[in-house]
This record gives structure tokens, sequence and C-alpha cells, in this order.
């Protein structure tokens, strides 16, 4: 299947992406082509979360954008993919406790050490702010600024902003602090707020399931993690928990093993049946469910 995204605006633009259909369900492995005047100057492949062309248009247009979903989401891996498919470094920086993670400083030898936001926003790059809601709120006011006036006055040195300069958030939670799932939360100022688009992003079944073809435990995990969200339980089912536990499946690992590393981890008893309780599924048609019926006696946390 052949389909044209035209972005306006900014080069450059994304003009083909060539789909070859992988699983029954329609999961497509793209072929994202970025070319300049005529010419490819960038191409990569792969597998692609749903909201990554969203992403890619919104950062090819130099629109700050924070991706606001739950832990394993995947919302690294596409930001990554993002910069790969613009041809732009990434720079990676998880929160920011103090202002100096953003403007680095000089010590007392008269060195300045640079940061990631530094490299990316003097030399062009995709400059990815981590958990930003884990951050200081105070300390993002240089971001604010910069994002806002195209300059910083950093430590050694006033610095334009690159045109190739792009910023990229990502957060749990919306900005408004502490939730049932995310303790560790703080509220954003709403001036930091206002700076980005905010895009949800959430898990994407098709993608788990092109990524990891194992049906009984994708049920699994996706009952669960449907339970767990209903009923406010503060336990993650992630795309990651699905990736561990197909990995050490298929490396030999036994069920017993494989749930209490992997699904369950801390969960207590009451929790566990309270999914088992509300799960649509008949513990005899998955091993995973079977397993864990098996073994609810015998957590005790």
């Amino acid at each position: 299947m052949l389909e044209e995204v035209l972005l306006e605006g900014l080069k450059p633009s994304i003009v083909e992406m060539v789909n070859d259909y992988l699983s029954e369900n329609g999961m497509a492995l793209r072929k994202v082509q970025v070319i300049v005047n005529d010419i490819v100057k960038h191409e990569i492949s792969g597998l692609f979360h749903k909201d990554f062309e969203k992403v890619l248009k919104l950062v090819n247009n130099d629109i700050p954008t924070m991706l606001v979903g739950p832990a394993g989401s995947g919302k690294n891996v596409c930001i990554k993919q993002v910069a790969d498919a613009l041809g732009l470094n990434m720079y990676y920086t998880n929160n920011v406790s103090n202002e100096f993670k953003i403007t680095g400083f000089v010590d007392a030898g008269g060195v300045y050490h640079e940061t990631e936001f530094y490299k990316a926003f003097k030399n062009g790059g995709l400059f990815f702010l981590d958990e930003i809601d884990s951050s200081d709120p105070s300390a993002l006011i240089i971001l604010n600024s910069a994002i806002s006036n195209g300059y910083v006055t950093f430590p050694h040195e006033k610095v334009e902003r690159h045109s190739n300069f792009r910023c990229v958030a990502a957060a749990n939670t919306w900005g408004n602090g502490i939730d049932f799932q995310y303790v560790g939360r703080n509220a954003l100022d709403g001036a930091s707020l206002d700076r980005f688009v905010s895009i949800s992003f959430d898990y994407d079944e098709s993608l788990e399931k092109a990524l990891y073809p194992n049906q009984n435990l994708l049920d699994f995990v996706w009952e669960a993690r449907k339970i767990t969200f209903e009923n406010q339980i503060r336990h993650i089912f992630s795309t990651r928990t699905i990736k561990y536990a197909y990995e050490m499946e298929e490396a030999g690992f036994e069920l017993d093993t494989i749930i209490q590393s992997v699904i369950v981890k801390e969960m207590n008893a009451d929790d566990i049946n309270i999914i088992l309780g509300k799960m649509d599924i008949n513990r005899y048609d998955n091993p995973y469910v079977d397993k864990l019926y098996d073994m609810v006696d015998t957590i005790r946390y």
C-alpha cells in the first residue's frame, strides 16, 4: 500500500511512505523517505508506533512537542525514530533537577562543561527531555525562554538558536502533579506547559502484536492492563512487560518464573485476585491465567 504524507512548512518534507504488511492485523513495516529538493536525504525502515507520523510532522514543522503516556509505551523509541527520519542527532537528558543540566557550568579552572541541550541548541539536533514531569519546575525556566526567545545566555557565551534545533519532551502525566500511578511526579508551571503541544501517547496493541507474536501472553497482559486502569491498581503492564516476558519464554524460562519476575513483581495477593476475578479469559484457555491462579496463594506481599 502506498501512502503520501505531505508536510507543509519547513524542509525536509516527508513525501513518501511505502507500507509492506507483515501481519494479519495489518501492522506495517514502513519505509520512510525524507526528500529534499527531489533528492532522498534520509531513509529508515521498521515498525512504527501508530502516532509516529503525528510526532514526525510536529517535529518537522518545529513545533515543541510533549508526549504524554504511560511508562513503557515506546515514547523514547518513537522520538529516536523521528530524529533518524529527519537526519538529526538526538541529545538526551533525563529530567532537569537544576538549571545547570540545561545551561552547563564553568568550573574553577575556567573550563565550560557543556550539556546535551547546549550541543543541540548551538549545533542543531533534536533535544529530548525525558520525564519532564520529574523535573524541578523552576529549573525549566531556561528551557522556556530558549523556546520562546530563540537565544540563551550560557555561562560562557550567548548562543542564537540553530535553525535545525528541535525540542521534544516526554512525560507520564499531564503536568498536574502526582496521580494514583505516578506518585513521584511534579506539577509543571503553566508557562512550561504552554510551550509544548501535548500529545497523548498510549500503548499500541498492533505494534505489540507485530513485535511479540505470542497471543496467550498478549491476551493476558491486555486484559490485565485494562483491569488495573479501571480499578486504579498501582501496577504497570507495559509494552516493556510484554517484551521481557516474551524474551524470557523464548529463552526457555518457566511460566512461574516469568510471572513472578516480570508480570506481578511487587503486586499483593488482593490486587492479583481483583485482576483474576474480573478477567474475561477462561483460565484453562490461557496458560498465563492458569499459572497465576495456581501461584496467587503463595504471594504474600
